[in-house]
């Protein structure tokens, strides 16, 4: 079983998997579990480089799993598959365990902010030719009200009396030292919080940016823009975005590599005798088109180069004929018709004068 699961973009720790139990796992295996993967991945007594982190990845499985109220959280995250609502509780996670992996009472190190991945659609216009694009998204940035401290003007703080201010709590079968719920491992409390942010230091907020969408993008492509994440903690640089490109419908053009198709209606007249049309291009521009005589329904035309730019040269356009076959015609149209039906020996052609004798077979005129 893996120890690593996929939502959506984001990759997720699977605890479960982590200490080889099934997701319904009775507290009394989840203890068993961890008290075997303990002892044989303890750095002290395993050589393996890789001891330590997996030694951590199995403490704070068991951290999440033996709680009763974290447990359910976290099988709510699995259930839905909610992205947000796991970056937001593994952040919570991450830092109420990371003062027992530096020493609990050393001051935070500054944290790089999160990456974003979205989807941005494009019009094949805007893919083919490139330009600059406005998007906006949601982002965590430092909080205004209190420039990212978490809280308002000068810090008051209360010694913990949970911890008694060390910033820890021994339990667990072997004495594991955990952070101290109350204080989250401070050692102290923060009587003053922000109001604004509540102490996390970090807002949600609404960004705009313009982005350069490079000539030839394609669908699937993914553009980076570099510092544009989630803000960093404690001065940590900012995260990156990254942008997946999905290309809109068009209402003319077809995509299919580098090569667009198009449908192009022509008169019977024009695909009898053939001539020039004129099709508009993806770039707007006017392409002369030569209608071979005798050009049947559905057949096509390769117009090379004129298809979607890429890197590696143009694709080509290909136009697919279609029979313009008209509704409403006038009686000289009409009447021309009839004459070019019996001139090449149509006789299945229903012409004014055998509508009338087929009415008169079927009604009893007197």
């Amino acid at each position: 079983m893996s120890s690593r699961r996929l939502f959506g973009s984001t990759l997720i720790k699977d605890y479960y998997a982590i200490l080889g139990i099934s997701r319904n796992a009775t507290k009394e295996e989840i203890k068993r579990a961890y008290r075997r993967l303990a002892k044989e991945w303890h750095p002290d007594v395993n050589p393996d480089p890789k001891a330590k982190e997996h030694f951590q990845e199995i403490n704070e499985a068991y951290y999440v799993l033996s709680d009763d109220e974290k447990r359910q959280e976290y099988d709510r995250i699995l259930l839905t598959g909610d992205e947000k609502s796991y970056r937001d509780f593994m952040e919570y996670i991450q830092d109420f365990l990371e003062s027992i992996w530096q020493g609990m009472r050393r001051a935070p190190k500054p944290k790089r902010g999160q990456d974003i991945r979205l989807k941005v659609e494009l019009s094949l216009e805007e893919a083919a030719f490139g330009g600059e694009k406005e998007i906006e998204y949601e982002r965590w940035i430092d909080c205004p009200e209190c420039n990212g401290k978490g809280y308002a003007g000068h810090m008051e703080k209360v010694i913990c009396s949970s911890c008694g201010g060390t910033g820890r709590r021994v339990s667990g079968i072997f004495n594991f030292p955990r952070p101290c719920s109350v204080c989250k491992g401070r050692g102290y409390i923060i009587k003053n919080l922000c109001p604004a942010c509540g102490g996390r230091g970090r807002v949600a907020k609404k960004s705009k940016i313009k982005i350069t969408i490079p000539r030839g993008t394609d669908e699937g492509d993914i553009l980076k823009v570099s510092g544009f994440g989630h803000t960093g903690e404690r001065g940590g640089e900012a995260g990156d975005l990254y942008l997946r490109v999905v290309l809109k419908a068009h209402e003319v053009f077809k995509k299919v590599g580098k090569d667009l198709y198009m449908e192009k209606f022509i008169s019977f007249p024009m695909a009898v005798l053939g001539g020039s049309i004129k099709v508009k291009g993806l770039d707007g521009e006017h392409i002369e088109v030569f209608v071979q005589p005798g050009t049947e329904c559905g057949s096509s035309k390769t117009i090379l180069g004129k298809g979607f730019p890429s890197p590696t040269g143009p694709g080509n356009l290909i136009i697919t004929f279609r029979i313009d076959v008209p509704k409403n015609i006038n009686s000289n149209v009409k009447s021309l018709l009839e004459k070019l039906a019996k001139e090449l020996g149509d006789e299945g052609v229903e012409t004014k004068n055998g509508l009338v004798e087929r009415i008169k077979n079927i009604l009893p005129f007197r």
